[in-house]
């Protein structure tokens, strides 16, 4: 992939992107941009890419993947349709005669993942010069005249072979499956793009509201976050108004008060612990009783036949035998819970 215009001009120009994130309000998205694409930074700009990165300098080259952890109303959409226009309608893909590369968007449903297409057409028809490129518009397809075609579908493994990919963004992937036991989990989803954009170097581009440490985007904050990451793959974390200081702070305030853990996540951009046995332990020691008294039972692991018959059957096979494991969940909490009543 090979830019046309550097992505700093572009996100100025107004007969380009400069119309799409301007003002103030859209610098940090700005500068992640700028960053992730192997540009160098104003010293104001490196301040705030280490608040949200942690690392003290940008690559210096461009990433392979980029990874924005972001609260809600934070701009996540339009920031990652504005780079969509910009990797589709600027740069230049190795594509050789006949073939046509796809700049794909993925998310949870195909209504989440228009509002990204909707996004990024806009910033096309924005465009005295980008809008030109523009040859067909369908529900889930945005045909470009210079060979890319701008898709969008919902995150089905099963149906993101084949193509060739000039890039691929994930929107909202925290909140894809991810236990091992679906039977369309995050890691499965990424793997079957990035093949796709083993020929054209394109990028993975992940940007979402947090969720529950655990499945791929926790994994990727874990490894990559800060100094110590991979220096080809970009993790940011920002609260909603640290991506977007246009929002209210009285939002954020009111959402706090009425639900501190789940304003976290959706505002403050924060993971959600999981499980709740640390809970139980305090409640447990404020009543005067030992910490085991408050453990659940542990649950059943599942058995070899299980686990052989979960890789062999169908998925209506595999839901029963999941009902059945539930179920059996559901009875070791119900004689806890028993058991705690009476003591």
């Amino acid at each position: 992939m090979k830019p046309t215009v550097p992505i700093r001009s572009a996100l100025t120009d107004p007969g380009l992107l400069g119309n799409v994130l301007a003002g103030d309000s859209w610098r940090a998205w700005r500068t992640l941009l700028i960053a992730a694409m192997g540009e160098a930074l104003s010293d104001d700009e490196r301040e705030t890419f280490k608040k949200l990165t942690g690392r003290q300098h940008e690559p210096g080259q461009r990433v392979e993947e980029l990874c924005v952890i972001a609260g809600r109303r934070g701009g996540k959409s339009r920031a990652m349709a504005t780079l969509a226009a910009y990797l589709g309608g600027l740069c230049k893909h190795p594509l050789v005669r006949g073939e046509r590369g796809v700049l794909l968007c993925i998310a949870p449903d195909q209504r989440q993942a228009a509002i990204v297409l909707d996004y990024t057409t806009a910033a096309f028809e924005q465009s005295p010069i980008l809008k030109q490129l523009i040859a067909n518009r369908t529900a889930d397809t945005l045909e470009l005249s210079n060979g890319i075609s701008i898709e969008v579908r919902a995150s089905s493994f099963r149906r993101l072979r084949g193509p060739t990919f000039v890039a691929v963004i994930c929107d909202e992937a925290a909140f894809w499956f991810s236990d091992e036991l679906a039977a369309n989990t995050d890691t499965e989803i990424v793997n079957a793009v990035r093949p796709g954009l083993a020929t054209t170097g394109g990028p993975l581009i992940i940007a979402s509201s947090p969720y529950a440490k655990a499945g791929l985007v926790w994994e990727l904050h874990r490894q990559h976050y800060g100094a110590a990451g991979d220096p080809l793959v970009l993790v940011a974390q920002g609260a909603s108004r640290d991506l977007n200081p246009s929002l209210s702070e009285a939002v954020v305030t009111r959402a706090l008060a009425r639900d501190e853990a789940a304003a976290r996540a959706e505002y403050l951009g924060q993971f959600r612990e999981r499980g709740g046995g640390n809970r139980r332990r305090r409640d447990a020691a404020a009543a005067g009783r030992p910490a085991s008294w408050a453990q659940p039972a542990a649950a059943p692991a599942l058995g070899s036949w299980q686990r052989m018959a979960l890789k062999r059957s169908s998925i209506v096979s595999r839901r029963l035998i999941l009902r059945s494991y539930s179920s059996q969940r559901r009875a070791c909490r119900s004689n806890a819970l028993d058991f705690a009543a009476r003591v």
